[in-house]
């Protein structure tokens, strides 16, 4: 059965702008100084999504997702999921379970460590939020979408974690769940979450490339650490800065086809901090949401700098 490659760029497009959508009406009710900021990443954000259509989705083949390949590709995303959600429950702690199996499948099953990885996202929701059957539901849309979108926004770091949201909200409505409340932060909380987004961003990215290890690795390793280290060098937050750590080394697992040095990734994991803090209210507790910030930043950072870089006047030949 071939589908057109445009449902599964609609459908990461789509949880992009739902994500941004809600960050910015949270901004218009609340912090309405930094509206106009977040204004100025969605325009390049959106810069992004629609040059990626059109350079690699409009006019490219359908994508086969009952071809062998496919159906590989949707097992080992489930598998994942399943593997990360029990390590969560086990272990009382969505980032140690995510990161042990991204280690895990860095080592053991290379060549499906992308799709386990992305399936370990889904795998970072909250059982308070899922029992078994609407986490199982969850499940079978990222994997769908995970083969749906294989071939586009590759390199952009965030995207698995987006394809998890996705899984994560239609199971949610489908099921008439009910989101768990968000946080909000302090001061001193929030300075700390932007250091900590900006180090996992920044470190994730410099292992991965320089260091050739791979993204998987470098982000699970982070979450293996931090996971651990945080919780017990800051008793009362340790953990959602674990979190935060986890969350900005999505934006580090873009690759050098789309950022080439630390530089943009610093910028993203600026942006990734500030998300994550004016997000905080919605979508508590479904597995994916990081990544999504995490995707909406490196999408918003890449639009921005190539509008300014054409924006650069041409040198005239002497």
């Amino acid at each position: 059965m071939k589908v057109p490659r445009t449902v599964g760029f609609i459908l990461l497009s789509a949880f992009v702008y739902l994500l941004f959508a809600t960050t910015l009406y949270n901004l218009f009710v609340n912090y309405l100084v930094f509206l106009f900021v977040f204004v100025f990443f969605t325009i390049g954000c959106t810069y992004t999504i629609v040059r990626i259509y059109f350079e690699e989705v409009k006019g490219q083949p359908t994508i086969d997702i009952t071809d062998k390949s496919s159906l590989i590709l949707f097992g080992m995303v489930a598998m994942g999921a399943y593997a990360a959600y029990g390590l969560n429950i086990m272990l009382d702690s969505a980032v140690l379970g995510t990161g042990i199996i991204g280690v895990a499948a860095a080592f053991l099953v290379k060549p499906y460590q992308v799709p386990i990885y992305c399936g370990a996202f889904v795998g970072m929701s909250s059982p308070e939020l899922f029992g078994f059957w609407q986490f199982s539901l969850a499940t079978v849309v990222a994997s769908g979408i995970f083969v749906l979108a294989k071939d586009i926004f590759n390199g952009y770091g965030g995207k698995l974690g987006t394809i998890a949201l996705s899984g994560a909200l239609v199971s949610t409505v489908l099921l008439r769940g009910v989101f768990l409340d968000g946080s909000s932060y302090g001061m001193v909380e929030q300075l700390l979450i932007m250091m900590f987004s900006v180090f996992a961003a920044v470190v994730t990215y410099s292992v991965s490339i320089r260091f050739k290890t791979g993204p998987v690795f470098a982000s699970g390793i982070l979450g293996v650490l931090f996971g651990v280290l945080l919780p017990l060098i800051f008793p009362e937050n340790g953990y959602t800065y674990a979190v935060v750590v986890i969350g900005a080394s999505f934006v580090g697992m873009s690759g050098t086809n789309r950022f080439k040095d630390e530089l943009p990734m610093f910028m993203a994991g600026v942006l990734f901090g500030l998300i994550f803090i004016f997000s905080a209210p919605y979508f508590g507790g479904a597995g994916g949401k990081l990544g999504t910030i995490a995707f909406m930043s490196v999408l918003s950072v890449k639009g921005i700098m190539v509008i300014f870089e054409n924006m650069r006047p041409v040198k005239a030949d002497c």
